[in-house]
């Protein structure tokens, strides 16, 4: 059976991607915007460094978060949804660096590798692109906060191999991610502490459970 890539490409592969393919490389400010839906991005986008948020803007101002990437993701201009009132755009968090690949250029380096970083990693960026917003989706579907921490807490052990992860946003941002109270959250934090389910120590997490 083929190897599969796990959804985050580490910093090795990050290099030897970039080393390939020579792609250009913009660095954003925090705050900077990175795609757009009103401004056509045709190549994949290789986060190399950073955090960027997809959001959502309504005509009333009101923001929320749809989804946050981190080193080793892969965005694109297809990921932008189109609501009826309002737009969405991806935005840096926390200053990025992206790399800028023409993915005709990544299926045809594919075709001539075989069985390495290389050959895998058209799969990778499908995989790596569906899995963040299926994700997501299952997250919100849990009928409680505790029920939403905990599954994402999974998805990060399944992104980092880890049990003690880093929580990749602020509170006040995991809690809009999670469509949930930010006080009620950090209630359920506590609880989950008092538990014995989790450890936390300030944006450190480790499930015991």
């Amino acid at each position: 059976m083929e190897h599969e890539m796990p959804y985050l490409l580490g910093i090795q592969e990050l290099e030897t991607i970039v080393r390939t393919f020579n792609p250009a490389i913009k660095n954003f400010e925090r705050g900077e915007s990175i795609l757009r839906k009103d401004v056509r991005e045709n190549r994949l986008c290789f986060l190399l460094n950073g955090t960027a948020y997809l959001q959502i803007e309504n005509e009333y101002d009101s923001k929320q978060i749809l989804d946050y990437f981190v080193r080793g993701q892969v965005l694109c201009h297809d990921m932008l949804a189109e609501p009826h009132n309002g737009h969405c755009y991806v935005f840096a968090k926390y200053p990025c660096s992206i790399a800028y690949i023409d993915p005709i250029d990544i299926i045809g380096c594919s075709q001539a590798h075989k069985d390495d970083l290389l050959s895998r990693l058209p799969g990778f960026i499908f995989r790596s692109i569906l899995s963040s917003a299926q994700q997501h989706r299952h997250i919100l579907q849990q009928k409680t906060i505790r029920n939403k921490l905990l599954s994402f807490f999974h998805y990060q052990i399944s992104l980092h191999g880890s049990h003690s992860f880093r929580l990749p946003l602020p509170c006040s941002d995991l809690a809009d991610y999670l469509s949930v109270d930010r006080s009620a959250m950090m209630k359920e934090l506590s609880r989950l502490s008092n538990d014995g389910i989790i450890e936390k120590k300030g944006r450190k997490i480790k499930l015991l459970m």
